[in-house]
């Protein structure tokens, strides 16, 4: 059987007590900021918005290509 000396009992008190504070504080913060969202990992969103990036990318590419293209041909055309 262990002994407990009041020492430990006080200590004891003091972190349930501290425990208690802590959660009320906790609880006190989340009603006013809100609670933290979790984010939530969603790969189709993430996967649709990498293939929007690329079809822009390359339509950006290829827009600037076909007007290097088109002066050349009218280039060599008009002169």
């Amino acid at each position: 059987m262990k002994i407990i000396r009041m020492e430990d009992i006080e200590r004891e008190k003091h972190v349930e007590k501290r425990d208690k504070i802590v959660d009320d504080v906790n609880y006190v913060v989340e009603g006013v900021l809100g609670k933290g969202k979790k984010k939530e990992s969603n790969w189709l969103w993430f996967i649709a918005k990498l293939v929007l990036g690329l079809l822009v990318l390359v339509a950006a590419v290829n827009f600037v290509l076909g007007n290097v293209w088109l002066l050349k041909f009218f280039y060599g055309e008009l002169f």
